[in-house]
Order: structure tokens, then sequence, then C-alpha cells
């Protein structure tokens, strides 16, 4: 049957609709081959149950692991082009939530080509349904299970750190304040399994002002590597308006990491909250 099929996470469980028929059943398919993925957090969960065989391109949002650079690019993946996705001639395509308009995704589908969305996760059970998912559709339960198992085994979620530490994430830093990271967020994730309190209460990511970090004072700052690469180096990032003023920004106290390590949630997750766990340490161990 063909058809574009969007997962929807509710609760424990995914729906799969398809929008333009109006019915729902369960076609997985676990001959799964000549396949796109578009965002990184699926390229690298297709890496991690080792069916990267079955890639034949990838997005530029895919960035991990190291071997995805060898394969070719279709673009980033909220701005898919039909025209490009189907010059690779796909079978399937996989797209995260987010990614390449409806009106592109319907064209690559009426060419013949298996459209499948997958929900973005923000939580760890998101992240792990999503893995149950994919492996499903692979064939692969048991590496599915394997995956899920090593990222439970390798986080950790306990400090030893004397005082608690306040951090801010920054997606975006300019003359008229600092688009920072909230609650329902991959950074806050991480900050929240280091024991770090997030200086930004709201939800999903928004503009703060300099007023407001000026009264937080963040100890430290973290932001994804793209964009203090946007701003030259590290130093003119710590520079930026909204920062610079800050004690952490004074300082340079910042963590520039790998941007999808910093913003997705993939299996890397654990990797990721060492890092920050690890640069948060160096940071009160400097305060003793």
């Amino acid at each position: 049957m063909t058809g574009r099929q969007f997962l929807v996470h509710t609760g424990a469980a995914f729906l799969l609709l398809f929008s333009w028929f109006g019915q729902a059943e369960d076609t997985l398919a676990t001959d799964v081959n000549q396949l796109i993925t578009a965002g990184g957090t699926l390229t690298d969960i297709v890496f991690a149950l080792n069916k990267n065989d079955r890639l034949i391109g990838v997005d530029t949002s895919s960035t991990s692991p190291a071997a995805v650079n060898r394969l070719p690019k279709v673009g980033y993946y909220r701005n898919l082009s039909a025209e490009g996705v189907l010059s690779f001639e796909p079978e399937h395509l996989w797209v995260l939530e987010g990614g390449g308009s409806d009106r592109v995704l319907q064209q690559i589908e009426r060419a013949g080509v298996s459209v499948v969305v997958f929900d973005k996760p923000t939580s760890l059970q998101g992240l792990y349904e999503l893995i149950e998912n994919m492996a499903d559709r692979f064939g692969a339960k048991a590496e599915g299970k394997q995956v899920i198992a090593g990222i439970k085994s390798d986080l950790t979620t306990t400090s030893s750190r004397k005082e608690p530490l306040k951090a801010l994430f920054v997606l975006q830093a300019s003359e008229r304040g600092v688009v920072a990271a909230g609650k329902d967020t991959v950074p806050d994730l991480l900050f929240g399994f280091s024991s770090i309190a997030n200086v930004f209460s709201h939800s999903g990511f928004k503009t703060v002002s300099a007023e407001y970090l000026l009264v937080e004072q963040p100890d430290f700052l973290m932001a994804p590597e793209h964009v203090v690469r946007s701003h030259g180096s590290k130093e003119a990032f710590c520079q930026a308006q909204a920062l610079k003023l800050l004690e952490a920004g004074k300082n340079c106290r910042v963590l520039v990491m790998d941007s999808l390590l910093a913003l997705g949630m993939t299996t890397r997750i654990a990797e990721a909250q060492r890092v920050v766990a690890e640069f948060a340490n160096e940071i009160a161990a400097g305060r003793e």
C-alpha cells in the first residue's frame, strides 16, 4: 500500500496514520533497502542498529558517526526538494518530524517512494520507542533492544558536586538577547541528568533578555558548535552583546558541543551527558 505514514506519539504507544487514505494498519517492511534518512536522529539510529548498508543518502544534519560523511547528501532535512531526493532513486525515505514540506513529501510519495515521517523524540522514553519502531521496520528487534540496553547502562545521573550549578544553553546570541533552551529540550534534559539547574524555565526555545540573564547569572554557558562558529571563534561568541556582561561571558566559561550531540535526542545521549557533567565538574572544582 502506498501513502505517506505519520507516526504520532500518544502516551506509550505510536499510532500509524495515513493522512491521505484515512486508515491505519501495520505495514512494517523488514526488507528496507535504498533508504534515505532526513534527520540526524534517524541516521544515528540506523548506524546504531548496524543497518547503514541500507543507506544511499542522508541529509546534512546527519553528522554522526564519522562514517556518515562518506554518504551523499540530499540537503537539509527541513528544506528537502523532490528533485534532489528522487535523483537518488530511493525506495524509502524516512523523515524526522519537521522535515520537508507536505507538498514535497507528497511529490516524492507519488513517484513511488515509501515516505515515513517519524515523531521527534523529546524524552528518553520517546527515544526508546523510536529505536524500537525503526528496529521493527528492519526486522531487527533484538538489535533494537540491545541499543536501548546500552543507553540505559551508560547513563548516569549522580553528582558529587557540593554546590549546585546554573547553566544557560545558547542557540543564538544577538543585540536583542539570547535564544535559550528551556524545558522539553535536549539541553534541559542533559542539565537535569547532570544535576545542573537551567536558568531558563520556560518551555522550548525562546528569546531571553540580557536583563533577565544579568539577574540569573549562569555559572557557565553551553552552545552548539555551529552557533559558536558563526561568530568566528569562542572568544568572539563570548563578546556577543547579550553575553559579555555576564560573568560566564567575561570569563568565557563556555562548553562548545557537537551540534547533533547538544540538540539531538540520539543514541549518543549518554555521551552527551558525560561531556556536560565533566565540564560542570571542572567549573565546580575551580570554585573550591
